[in-house]
């Protein structure tokens, strides 16, 4: 491939001859792949937008997803790094799980059914290894195989072909992924080239955005980088639709926390989607390293300190995010999920940290997730907003236990693409390689675990309090009436209550004697009706 195409189409790729604006522009490495080569081959026009954040370094999933089921086996565990327990956020409808208090952000998406939790993440005989760990995670391999291409990559090279000797072209005008924060991620490494628009730092995509440069020295030099800057600004073809796409008004601008790293590269897609980017991959890195083998929290205040500051970055970023697709939205068409390479061991170390480890929770956020209690039914365990169980640990958890293996991450990887990406089964087993159960992550799933549902139902039924809980088997953002009649048709409560999702819990004005009633809801023209047992 010419020097020249390359640089017309990409900000960077591998190692480092030139650097724009420091946005390295290098050829890259020529890969051979000899599979994995389908993953969006669908994903062209579908319409849906995959946002991951990558947590660098190994995050502890005990202390952000904290199993309150498991307290006396925690505490035997990390006494010195241990939070109280009066401390966690709890969930609703979740009774065994709660989150780091840092996190009250991803709290109140997690109640509104905005956020889903996957436990126990991880594949058969991990890598404690960060580099040999994160490409296992990146190339979708078995951990003793190697592959020489990312499963993104690989597979938008399947979904565009001839990268990027023919782009941009107008069945595909804007990049093919954007990744903001770091160096090219290995996850999108194509066969040949890296399929990524990728920038290091937010304000390097924003200097391309506003036709702007660093100061370049004043001296011959100087005025030479300034006019290869320009040139290379100039002749990049994508810049254009960037530029645009950015530009495009917004009514409402989201309220982004200051100083926080990753809501500068949230802010920033945002916008790109608002202004119709069709974009389908954006790749944001976490600015904090989670590799936490001591200080892990304060001595004196065990719910602050490094890992603290880096969930509370991570909740307000992704709080902020969403409440802005929200506004623009377009909330239903952008799901994101969390990553680490590795998790921590169960048990702490004496430098009041955690040591590499394997399983660890992923977390997914957005409007179309299955986090109903009813949605997950089917599933072994069925809990609002959560798949799997709180680890099980061991009573006295020695320095070689681990979170247990419940779910590999190639599941994971399954899901997104046949549920999100609207790949075939067929296709998505060539990607991996091999066939992995889905998981019911999105709520696009309904039909599939629900083939002939009723519109809602109560639980618990039999009820015992006055505590009522609907359960809708489809999202609903608005006022929703609910009446309760007696057998014989006689009124006895009716109120209207907003929802934003599919749960609906409120407590009855009225005493409910011992009996049977019906709970009436009219929605969209139709009145549906759901027996409650009151005992």
């Amino acid at each position: 491939m010419e020097r020249r195409k390359f640089i017309k189409t990409t900000a960077i790729a591998s190692t480092i001859p030139l650097a724009f604006n420091h946005i390295p522009v290098m050829a890259s490495s020529q890969f051979e792949s000899e599979s994995l080569q389908l993953l969006a081959s669908a994903a062209a026009g579908c319409g849906k937008i995959l946002v991951i954040i990558q947590m660098n370094g190994g995050n502890d999933g005990l202390n952000m997803v904290l199993p309150r089921d498991k307290w006396g086996e925690l505490t035997n565990a990390r006494a010195n790094i241990l939070m109280k327990e009066t401390d966690v956020l709890p969930l609703n409808y979740n009774e065994t799980t709660g989150l780091h208090p840092a996190m009250k952000e991803m709290q109140e998406l997690y109640n509104n059914g905005k956020m889903l939790i996957v436990q126990g993440v991880s594949y058969p005989n991990p890598s404690y290894s960060h580099f040999r760990a994160t490409d296992i995670w990146f190339t979708a391999s078995d951990s003793d195989k190697t592959l020489s291409s990312g499963w993104l990559g690989r597979a938008l090279d399947t979904a565009y072909p001839d990268f990027p000797t023919a782009y941009p072209n107008a069945d595909m005008p804007d990049p093919l992924a954007i990744q903001i924060g770091s160096t090219l991620p290995f996850s999108l490494q194509g066969p040949k080239i890296n399929m990524a628009y990728s920038v290091p730092k937010p304000e390097d995509l924003l200097n391309v955005i506003n036709a702007t440069t660093d100061p370049a020295p004043n001296s011959d030099y100087g005025n030479e980088l300034t006019f290869l800057r320009l040139m290379k600004d100039q002749s990049n073809a994508y810049r254009e639709a960037i530029q645009k796409a950015y530009n495009v008004p917004k009514a409402h601008t989201g309220n982004y926390p200051n100083k926080n790293g990753l809501a500068d590269q949230l802010k920033i897609v945002a916008r790109l989607i608002n202004g119709g980017l069709q974009t389908p991959i954006y790749v944001v890195n976490h600015p904090k390293g989670f590799d936490s083998h001591e200080d892990q929290v304060l001595e004196t205040d065990k719910k602050l300190g490094r890992h603290a500051e880096n969930l509370g970055i991570l909740s307000s970023a992704i709080g902020a995010f969403q409440e802005d697709l929200k506004q623009m939205g377009k909330a239903e068409l952008v799901t994101g999920m969390t990553f680490s390479e590795f998790g921590r061991r169960i048990k702490s170390n004496d430098s009041a940290g955690t040591d590499h480890g394997s399983g660890a929770p992923v977390l997914f956020f957005g409007a179309a997730l299955n986090t109903g209690r009813g949605t997950v039914e089917g599933t072994p365990n069925p809990v609002s907003g959560m798949i799997g169980t709180s680890p099980n640990l061991p009573q006295n958890a020695t320095v070689n236990d681990q979170v247990p293996f419940q779910h590999d991450f190639r599941q994971i990887y399954a899901t997104i693409m046949q549920d999100w990406l609207c790949m075939t089964e067929k296709q998505s087993d060539a990607v991996l390689g091999g066939s992995f159960e889905k998981l019911p992550i999105f709520n696009s799933n309904k039909s599939f675990y629900y083939s002939n549902t009723p519109f809602m139902s109560i639980f618990p039924n039999p009820n015992t309090g006055n505590q009522i809980n609907i359960q809708f088997y489809n999202f609903i953002n608005g006022i929703v009436e609910v009446s309760i009649y007696t057998l014989l048709g006689h009124k006895l409560f009716s109120k209207s209550f907003p929802i934003d999702g599919d749960i609906l819990s409120f407590t009855s004005e009225i005493f409910l004697a011992s009996g049977t009633y019906i709970v009436q809801v009219p929605y969209n023209g139709k009145k549906y009706n759901a027996k409650m047992i009151v005992m």
